[in-house]
């Protein structure tokens, strides 16, 4: 018996990397934590404090800035890794992308989703005639 619960154990330890947590495995560029936003009715403006880690490849001048209309709002020079906190207020699901200053290239890309928890229904019209 004991035997058989030291070789389940010595397999486990064998099997699992050593060093490398599961986070660290998930890790990108590119981090958004919370990447979703939670309102509670569909079209309500979500808010939510919104940490953006970046570990980028090498050190470098980087802008964190959106999607869509391409305004920039933060930058670091000569920097490999950093992190941003932005306070979130949105009803739609944003997209924020790191770019290089010296390229202009898009290196990463996240997206904060805009999710509700009740669904805006139509009301039935009754008409009454008396």
């Amino acid at each position: 018996m004991y035997f058989r619960l030291t070789q389940v154990m010595l397999m486990f330890f064998i099997l699992t990397p050593l060093g490398v947590s599961a986070k660290e495995q998930r890790k990108g560029i590119l981090n958004a934590t919370p990447s979703k936003c939670v309102a509670l009715n569909q079209g309500r403006t979500c808010y939510a404090d919104v940490v953006f880690e970046i570990s980028a490849p090498q050190a470098g001048d980087y802008c964190l800035r959106e999607s869509e209309s391409k305004r920039i709002l933060q930058c670091w020079a000569n920097t490999a890794s950093f992190a941003y906190t932005l306070s979130f207020g949105s009803a739609e699901s944003v997209s924020y992308e790191l770019i290089s200053k010296a390229q202009s290239d898009t290196l990463a890309v996240t997206t904060i989703e805009v999710n509700w928890v009740h669904k805006v229904r139509a009301k039935k019209r009754r008409w009454r005639l008396f």
